[in-house]
């Protein structure tokens, strides 16, 4: 009898630490669910915490594979491996909790973007938006179309990709959460340069109020605008937002940083030190840098700057091989995709002829005959809907093929550009020689007249005079018209633009201009101008203002310029 009681109380105790271990377990899975949105990195640490001999039942496992694939996600700790979530996905599949059911299968397909199955991506996604329609949650509603989003960017449908990133801002928005709505914003708004049309995206990013003092979307904020402005030359805006971005960014957002495109801005911005410094930060911290075609067309931008053009062809090849590759996973996946909807579509034509079948034992004939005309229509059209499909899908595959030859054509034309600069930088260097020798020219002949003379007691009377002729010389029209020739085009044909942009503007101005331009002192330009010296300043002021007043696109340019040379 004791040995019994024994045993029997052991069994109890053993079950009470049972119960106790699984009521823990059930305890910090809920405190993971709570701290999810606000404190991910928590939430992390507790799932961490446990361990996967405390699970005791289908149903934590099934939580624990879900939320443990949520905070790794929102941690940036992107997976491949679906294999975690798919136990998730089958346990709620079987037992239907709407809201769970619905992440589980939204983060497989986010899962399977990351890893390039774009087909079950595609499914996963799909599926847990019509899950979220059925539970009426904005959050999910907007996270759910933000992946369809990601999935459409990834196989080059930018226009379908704005459609859903559009509505994935607007369920942020009905769903009070202001951050996630502005990034989304801000991705919507850059998807319009990926379609080209960098000032619409320049445009969005400038109405968008930010009122958000979160340092990582601040960051991100600023460095959108570097592609549109980019597009359109607007290098020293580019440059400006960059700097405001990574007064932002931190090093836990590293992974988030396009250094490949900030190094490309700071090349074309004659910057390559600059260049330099932000490939070797994308070294150090994207392991996978050497797999990216932005690094290594950011490369070749560089050794092109540099005049070497042997590398920078062997930069663009690997470019071109990554491209290349990239393209041919996407034309399998979207043939994966159309098989895939293929198969889907026989099986339902299948089971419905199965069904029709079933009901022929039942029904009179001239239901049958009915039903047998009803489906035929049916299948008629789903069979046109289907090669419409197909053809779609033959055309998005030519119009890659032929964006690719395009880029292989831009590669071949980078060299010729890169000649035709260096021409273009010898032909400066003449004009600025020319203009050097020119202004010291009056200065050799003072010196000439001034040893042959000095010992004269009419020196002082004869260097004046000859300094008079001197200037005589330069108030010469032919002089003047070489010289505002030279200026226009060492400093990018500025006189030109002002002629054109500022028609009030006599020429008598544009000389004023071009005099302090090209370096001359307010007392050397009074006396070419035949001004008192008081009036040099009235001028420059009264100039100045009326270009700050003007219409001029190029105003900022023609103030920056008369400012440095006052």
């Amino acid at each position: 009898m004791t040995r019994h009681s024994i045993i029997i109380y052991s069994l109890l105790l053993l079950f009470a630490m049972a119960c106790s271990t699984s009521g823990r377990v059930d305890t910090m899975l809920l405190e993971a669910e709570s701290l999810m949105m606000e404190h991910p990195d928590s939430a992390l640490a507790i799932l961490d915490s446990i361990r996967p001999s405390q699970l005791t039942s289908d149903c934590q496992r099934a939580d624990y594979a879900l939320l443990l694939t949520q905070a790794r996600d929102k941690n940036f700790r992107f997976e491949t491996d679906d294999s975690l979530i798919s136990t998730s996905v089958a346990y709620f599949d079987e037992h239907p909790e709407p809201r769970k059911r619905t992440l589980a299968h939204m983060y497989r397909g986010i899962l399977n973007l990351y890893r390039g199955n774009l087909t079950v991506a595609i499914k996963e996604a799909l599926t847990a938006l019509d899950l979220a329609d059925r539970l009426n949650d904005d959050y999910i509603l907007a996270k759910t179309h933000e992946l369809i989003a990601d999935i459409y960017v990834a196989v080059y449908n930018f226009d379908k990709a704005i459609t859903h990133r559009r509505l994935a801002a607007d369920y942020y928005r009905r769903a009070d959460k202001p951050l996630n709505n502005q990034y989304a914003l801000v991705e919507f708004a850059s998807l319009h340069t990926r379609i080209g049309q960098p000032e619409t995206a320049i445009a969005m990013l400038d109405t968008l109020s930010i009122e958000i003092a979160d340092s990582t979307f601040l960051g991100y904020y600023h460095e959108t605008y570097l592609k549109p402005l980019l597009a359109i030359d607007q290098y020293d805006g580019a440059q400006r937002h960059s700097i405001l971005a990574e007064r932002f960014w931190g090093k836990e957002t590293a992974e988030l940083q396009n250094r490949p495109y900030t190094s490309y801005m700071y090349t074309l911005l004659n910057r390559p030190d600059s260049a330099e410094h932000y490939l070797q930060l994308e070294r150090q911290y994207n392991p996978g840098w050497n797999n990216t075609e932005e690094y290594h067309w950011a490369r070749s931008t560089l050794l092109i700057k540099r005049h070497d053009y042997e590398e920078a062809v062997e930069e663009l090849q690997t470019m071109w091989t990554i491209h290349d590759k990239g393209v041919k996973e996407v034309l399998k996946n979207n043939v994966a995709f159309a098989v895939s909807e293929f198969h889907q579509g026989k099986a339902i034509a299948e089971h419905e002829r199965a069904d029709m079948y079933h009901a022929i034992a039942w029904l009179l004939t001239t239901i049958i005959l009915i039903i047998c005309f009803g489906f035929f229509i049916f299948y008629r059209e789903r069979m046109k809907r289907k090669r419409l499909e197909l053809e779609n899908k033959m055309l998005e595959a030519r119009e890659l093929t032929s964006r690719l030859l395009s880029l292989e054509n831009n590669a071949a034309a980078l060299k010729s550009i890169a000649a035709e600069k260096d021409i273009r930088l010898r032909e400066q260097t003449i004009l600025v020689n020319q203009l050097f020798r020119d202004r010291y020219k009056v200065l050799n002949n003072l010196s000439n007249e001034y040893f042959e003379k000095r010992d004269s007691d009419a020196t002082r009377l004869t260097i004046i005079k000859d300094v008079e002729n001197e200037i005589a010389k330069i108030k010469h029209d032919d002089y003047l018209d070489q010289l505002k020739e030279i200026v226009d085009q060492c400093r990018d044909n500025i006189l030109t633009r002002m002629q054109e942009q500022m028609p009030r503007f006599k020429e008598n101005d544009i000389t004023f201009c071009a005099l302090i331009l090209a370096g001359f002192s307010p007392r050397a330009i009074c006396l070419i101008m035949d001004m008192k010296h008081g009036n040099y300043y009235n001028k420059w002021t009264r100039l100045r203002a009326r270009i700050a007043d003007s219409a001029a696109p190029d105003k900022e340019f023609f103030l920056t310029a008369l400012n440095n040379k006052l």
